[in-house]
């Protein structure tokens, strides 16, 4: 392995931290909040971030170049474990959470766009810091990679490092070049990304919501974060005259933030049409349907006394979006929701989006495929020898892609068990620990019984937090990227 390349790799990913730093301190500015807490908690931290990543990228900028696909997946791997430690810093300087445990899982859960907090009283932090939550996941959701990507092939000359790290990171089995260049493509996808991410707040704002609070839930609904600024989360606007207006804004973007970034890059182009013709899309959006019909039935059957038929779709369409784009935020406390649809959300979780989306866990195209091969496998009982070919969309996928999702099916779902069991080792029900893993390890936030969508990760233990920190990770580069750092192989070449 080059490790001089790996440095300097992570040390290019270190170098966006600064950057983003500024923004919290302009809030705490506009905010009053104390000038000197200020500096402590955003200007060290940047000052460390950049003078360890220059110190990275100028020990080993001439190997950077030279990146391996295995050297570019652990610069990842490496990276979003360092960007989660230096972004941890300003909660604990501006004493928002004092265990540094608590704070790695938050920023984890941040730059992960998984939205698990163990913070119990988010109203009464600092404006900046409430800000610094959405920004991380902002961050985390496209924008720290692609950034980087846009330097590697700008700046060093490195198209095919570039092109390496987007896989690395990029959710998704397969990345499509929009554009001939990969520096070309990185910043197309970083153009969508803001002018989504501008027209959820304008809408949000037309609505009444704050500018502020639109900034902050905009940040984490297109990223499918899940933060928000009220300890309720979209619950407080419940009382607001727009109520079902503000739902539908922040349900539209979930999904934006579900659907793959090609798609988007089409539709800016003029082909709405695009959408309909792709296979995975059309999947994504029946499984949204026949779930928001099985869940809205089941509350209408079973808890009818608390919802008219309208209120359990209303509830139905936001929570079937929320967890299905792996988002997580909440307008009901759906861990009262009779067992029926908890399991139909649990089955969401394991799920997620579409490929090269924002989202986490399997994605449906994964889904598509691994049910294609079962299919497969039971047509050639008694047929040994037949020539089968796997289609998808009318596509014959190649074999090395069939047997990569069904390995990565396999491993995402042995992960689950061996994760779910190790916490129940801490004390944790069995319920609560496969909700946990399923949450952490899928990137989608809240899961059942004591971390439900009421409450949070605050009462766990410091091991449970740190295994679900690490499956945060292990689900957000996609597993293997982060599973070859634990391979004695990985340092022989």
């Amino acid at each position: 392995m080059r490790l001089k390349g790996v440095a300097a790799g992570v040390g290019i990913i270190t170098l966006m931290l600064p950057i983003g730093l500024l923004l919290p301190i302009v809030t705490g500015l506009l905010y009053s909040e104390d000038l000197l807490s200020l500096i402590e908690a955003y200007i060290l931290p940047g000052i460390l971030s950049l003078v360890l990543g220059l110190t990275l990228f100028f020990w080993g900028r001439d190997e950077v170049k030279k990146l391996r696909p295995l050297e570019a997946m652990v610069v990842v791997s490496l990276s979003w474990i360092l960007i989660a430690f230096l972004g941890s810093l300003p909660f604990m300087i501006i004493g928002a959470i004092a265990s540094p445990v608590d704070a790695f899982f938050e920023s984890m859960s941040g730059f992960t766009t998984t939205g698990a907090s163990i913070l119990t009283d988010i109203e009464a932090l600092p404006a900046s810091i409430k800000l610094w939550r959405g920004l991380i996941q902002w961050l985390g959701g496209l924008g720290v990679i692609v950034m980087a990507v846009a330097i590697l092939s700008i700046f060093l000359g490195g198209p095919k490092a570039g092109m390496l790290l987007m896989k690395g990171e990029v959710p998704g089995h397969s990345q499509e070049k929009i554009m001939p260049r990969v520096k070309d493509t990185a910043m197309v996808l970083l153009k969508i990304y803001l002018v989504l991410t501008l027209a959820e707040i304008l809408l949000l704002t037309l609505f009444g919501v704050t500018l502020y609070d639109a900034i902050c839930h905009s940040f984490t609904t297109l990223s499918t974060g899940g933060y928000s600024p009220w300890n309720n989360s979209i619950a407080h606007y419940s009382d607001s005259p727009f109520s079902i207006f503000i739902e539908g804004v922040i349900v539209l973007f979930m999904l934006l933030g579900s659907i793959n970034f090609v798609l988007h890059y089409n539709l800016f182009r003029g082909n709405w049409r695009a959408y309909f013709k792709d296979a995975e899309f059309r999947v994504f959006m029946g499984i949204l349907g026949v779930f928001i019909f099985l869940v809205s039935l089941d509350l209408i059957i079973n808890r009818g006394a608390d919802y008219s038929g309208g209120g359990a779709v209303r509830a139905a369409v936001f929570q079937v979006a929320s967890i299905s784009s792996t988002t997580g935020y909440a307008t009901e406390d759906f861990g009262a929701w009779p067992a029926f649809s908890k399991f139909l959300l649990l089955c969401l979780m394991l799920m997620g989006g579409m490929t090269s989306s924002t989202t986490g866990s399997i994605k449906v195209a994964r889904v598509m495929i691994a049910g294609k091969m079962a299919l497969r496998h039971i047509r050639r009982i008694g047929r040994p020898k037949a020539h089968l070919p796997l289609r998808v969309g009318g596509i014959v996928l190649p074999e090395s892609i069939v047997k990569s999702v069904g390995l990565f099916v396999f491993i995402f779902l042995i992960t689950f068990l061996v994760g779910s069991f190790t916490l129940t080792l801490t004390g944790l029900d069995i319920v609560t620990s496969m909700s946990a893993v399923a949450t952490t390890l899928g990137n989608v936030g809240p899961g059942l019984n004591i971390i439900g969508p009421t409450a949070n990760f605050h009462s766990l233990t410091d091991p449970a937090k740190i295994i679900l920190s690490m499956l945060m990770w292990l689900g957000r580069l996609e597993l293997v990227a982060c599973l070859l750092l634990f391979l004695p192989s990985t340092y022989k070449h």
